[in-house]
């Protein structure tokens, strides 16, 4: 059985040393959501928009796993690194090509190949 799909627009946020996520829509497609954000402000240095997928009644899922899952692939892919802080925290930034994603205007096809 198929089961429906949603798809949300969130908008990141830099705010400091720490980041916010805000949930901004809600779509019944992914090509819906890409319209939706090309509507929006460009997306900066420090902000800048994400599509998530859930498929509608599947039971929870630990964001915590998929986040480590997450920074894994954007590590392995080069957009972000790791750093080790002073205070013995890791802390992620966005490397050149991770800056020049995220300033890019995304088609469709980079949305689906990031």
């Amino acid at each position: 059985m198929n089961k429906a799909k949603l798809y949300t627009v969130e908008i990141i946020m830099e705010t400091g040393k720490s980041f916010s996520i805000e949930t901004l829509g809600i779509y019944s497609s992914q090509e819906k959501a890409i319209e939706a954000i090309r509507a929006l402000p460009m997306e900066t240095e420090h902000m800048m928009y994400n599509i998530g997928e859930f498929i509608l009644d599947d039971p929870p899922h630990n964001e915590y796993e998929d986040l480590s899952t997450e920074i894994k692939n954007l590590m392995d892919k080069g957009i972000i690194d790791q750093l080790i802080g002073e205070d013995g925290l890791f802390y992620y930034q966005l490397t050149d090509k991770g800056k020049e994603i995220a300033k890019a205007k995304r088609s469709k096809e980079d949305w689906e190949n990031l």
